[in-house]
Formats: structure tokens, sequence, C-alpha cells
């Protein structure tokens, strides 16, 4: 979605949640969502709102905004008045056989689009499927009636108990002339400062999810670096020189 057109929706939102004195929400936003809606929030200074899915090991987040009289903490205590959850239970034939993208692909065959679905939390032998409460009836019995679906237990749970799996990293470290946004790409990627320079002005990369086309960037501690199609890291700490005068980085990277 075009980011002039995503401002515009929630513009949209904030004025029927004040002239209408009514919680509203967004669709389920992708990280690179996220962050745009956060930066214009604080640009329109408003604080009467919150993100289900804040925790970070879940990617899709829902924007929640609600009239200044009501208590954040009574509309967080019924946030699963919007979004809930199906548990789906695998028999023990299919254990580890049934990946996301298995489950996705059968959701959007359903004729959903992908905002109005959140996380779906896959282990070998169940899922939670994050979702909007008005469409969890429908998700659970078009499942049932798929055929490899036919043996699960299908359920509609409270959203607070699923179980979310912890965020899994491989920790790298490397180094480089100078903390520029060019020179860590080209060393994350393995490859010349050229080809890195070009997936940067191809908008490839992202800080903070973010797109960022400027090679000159700064890299801090803390940032998160997506580079499309071949990852995603965090710069974890600055490690200070070696003995050649270049700068060691401690990377993780999301497996």
């Amino acid at each position: 979605m075009d980011n002039k057109l995503l401002i515009a929706k929630l513009q949209d939102k904030i004025r029927l949640c004040k002239t209408q004195n009514k919680i509203t929400n967004s669709d389920f936003l992708n990280e690179q969502q996220v962050a745009v809606i956060k930066n214009a929030l604080n640009t329109l200074k408003e604080k009467d709102y919150f993100f289900f899915g804040d925790a970070e090991e879940l990617q899709r987040k829902v924007l929640i905004i609600f009239p200044e009289k009501i208590d954040k903490k009574i509309v967080i205590k019924n946030v699963n008045s919007i979004i809930g959850s199906i548990k789906v239970e695998i028999p023990n034939e299919l254990k580890g056989k049934i990946k996301h993208k298995d489950y996705l692909g059968t959701i959007m065959s359903f004729g959903l689009t992908r905002e109005r679905i959140g996380d779906i939390i896959v282990y070998e032998d169940r899922a939670y499927i994050i979702a909007f409460k008005e469409n969890l009836e429908y998700i659970k019995d078009e499942l049932k009636n798929e055929k490899r679906f036919k043996k699960a237990n299908v359920e509609i749970i409270n959203v607070n108990n699923i179980e979310i799996k912890p965020l899994q990293f491989e920790q790298i470290n490397i180094s480089v002339s100078s903390l520029r946004l060019d020179n860590i790409i080209a060393e994350l990627l393995n490859t010349s400062r050229k080809v890195a320079q070009e997936r940067i002005e191809e908008e490839s990369v992202l800080i903070n999810y973010l797109v960022e086309t400027k090679n000159t960037k700064n890299i801090k501690e803390k940032d998160t670096i997506v580079i499309r199609k071949s990852g995603k890291y965090i710069i974890e700490k600055f490690l200070g020189k070696n003995k050649n005068g270049k700068e060691l980085i401690s990377i993780k990277k999301y497996k």
C-alpha cells in the first residue's frame, strides 16, 4: 500500500474515533507500515492508541485508536473483542509436514485478503492463526472442509492464549572501514560496495523498517536492517576497532 494512502486511512480512523467517540482499528499491518504509521502518529501528536501484537516476536500488528475518555488499560484488556485466534492441532501423520506457507496459502484461497490475517505461528503439531474476530468462524469452518485438515482439531481460542514462538538468531561479527550503510550492506551480502549501493538505490534496504536510499547513512547500535530477499539483521553492538583500524560490529541475523 502506498504510504500516502496508508496515512490517509490513518487520518480517517482518527477522525472517526473522535467524531463518533468510538474505538477504531486498522487492518493487520506489516513492519514497514507500522514504522510509517508510528512516524505519522508522532507528527500528529496522537497519544490515545496502542498496537496489538507489539511483542517483538509478532510481525503483523493492528493499530487500535480509542477515545480520550476511555482508559487505555480497559481497551487493552478487551482487545479479544476485536482480535482472536484459531488453534489447529494436526494428527500424528502430518506432524512437521504443514508449513507456514501451507496455512497461509490455504487461508488466502478462502477469499480473505492478507490484511485480515495476522501472524501464523507454526509448530510441528499445531498452529495458531491470528485474525479479526469477525472472520474466525468462517476460517474455522473452511479449514474443516479442507482435505488436509479433515482430521485436525480446529477451535477458536482467546488471542491471549496463543503460544508465541521465541525469535531465533544467528550471531555474526563483521569488520568495516566505516559505519556507512553501503559498507555494512556490502559486508553482510559478501559483495562489492558498488553492488551494495545499487541495492540501496533500488530501495531494497530498510533501516528500522523504513526505506533508506542514502548510501552514506551512518548506522547506529540497535538499528534493524532489512535487505529485501536477503535477510534481516539487528546491529547489536559496536566492538571498537581491530588492529587494522576497521570497525568491529556484533550483529544478530534473524533465522
